[in-house]
């Protein structure tokens, strides 16, 4: 059985809003718009639930409709350690998601201006381009 067979999906299979938070008080969110074209979509929490035995991002959001594989990391203020989560996500989840597109997704509390020009972090901004997206405290985006 595929790692992500094991487990639920945590949205209805044409959800029209899949919204990404940390359980809790944490204001940080990202929230998926699926209204328009209701596609196929799943969701799944990664760290410590599917991913148990190592540091990875926090959701997962597939569009089985468009293949696209969003990976959302919901964080403090170390947006280099986001960076090194979204990797670890898409090395374990890349064998199971074969044919799949990879998007990636960061929400901070706090984006910090010299944080982006480490080089950790400006190396992936030029490996992912536009696939690559980031805010402070909550991302909308449509499907």
């Amino acid at each position: 059985m595929t790692l992500l067979g094991q487990h639920d999906s945590l949205c209805e299979k044409n959800q029209k809003v899949i919204v990404s938070r940390d359980k809790g008080t944490s204001s940080k969110e990202h929230r998926a718009d699926n209204s328009e074209h209701r596609y196929d979509v799943r969701q799944y929490q990664l760290d410590g639930v599917v991913v148990k035995n190592e540091k990875c991002c926090d959701f997962l959001l597939l569009n089985d409709s468009l293949r696209r594989a969003y990976l959302i990391e919901l964080k403090g203020r170390n947006i280099d350690e986001a960076v090194l989560q979204l990797q670890a996500g898409k090395r374990i989840l890349s064998p199971e998601l074969k044919g799949y597109d990879f998007y990636y997704r960061i929400v901070c509390s706090k984006v910090n201006k010299n944080d982006l020009m480490k080089n950790t972090f400006r190396k992936f901004q030029d490996a992912c381009g536009s696939r690559l997206k980031y805010t402070s405290v909550q991302m909308e985006e449509k499907l």
